[in-house]
């Protein structure tokens, strides 16, 4: 190494252990809020751009534009938050989501399964045109239900309605209405509400959807 790589290299490790100067400081505190700007622009552009691909969303809809979807199988009602970076792909099954629904980040759904119990075939080499019907079942989430962050739910589940899924559970099973679930394989743990309170949380929800309405 000569004498004047030697000093550029030790000027550059001077400048990064140090405090930079205040107009560099100025300049890369400017380039860092244009950067989040476009970053919010881009995401804006996308969201518009593929809102419409779900095969349906109702009013109030909130989604990640940079989540994975399979938006030609994926129905969703009204207000719904389907929360940061999730994955929900159903190439062959259907995914619907019903109103008021709440998700955390990073959830996944996955409608339709892959077969791996032919004989004399790598996974790999099991096509579509391989699977049953009972490989092919989709995901339904009922109306007024919270899916806790990193959550999996995986096909032919249905989370009843008024449920809670929580955080990291893998669901495999359908959950009955008004359930709180939660681990891996994901089971009950217990009930949201009484049943006297379902009744009551269910004729609120009437009385409220009734006086919207007038």
């Amino acid at each position: 190494m000569n004498s004047h790589t030697s000093r550029v290299g030790s000027l550059m490790t001077m400048r990064l252990d140090h405090t930079p100067p205040r107009l560099l400081r100025l300049l890369a505190g400017s380039a860092n809020a244009l950067l989040d700007k476009l970053g919010q622009i881009r995401r804006a552009t996308r969201g518009y751009a593929t809102a419409n691909r779900f095969k349906r969303h109702g009013s109030n809809f909130v989604f990640d534009p940079d989540g994975y979807y399979s938006y030609g199988s994926i129905s969703v009602g009204d207000h719904v938050n389907l929360g940061t970076s999730p994955t929900i792909l159903a190439t062959r099954a259907q995914v619907t989501i019903g109103n008021h629904v709440l998700f955390g980040p990073r959830v996944t759904i996955r409608g339709g399964n892959h077969r791996f119990d032919i004989l004399g075939r790598y996974i790999d080499e099991i096509t579509d045109d391989l699977k049953r019907p009972s490989d092919d079942l989709g995901v339904v989430i009922e109306d007024d239900v919270w899916v806790g962050g990193n959550a999996t739910i995986l096909h032919g589940v249905t989370i009843g309605r008024g449920s809670v899924v929580g955080a990291n559970a893998v669901v495999v099973k359908s959950v009955p209405p008004y359930s709180i679930v939660g681990g891996n394989p994901a089971r009950v743990i217990r009930a949201r509400f009484t049943p006297e309170q379902i009744v009551e949380h269910e004729e609120l929800l009437e009385r409220n959807r009734e006086h919207d309405i007038n």
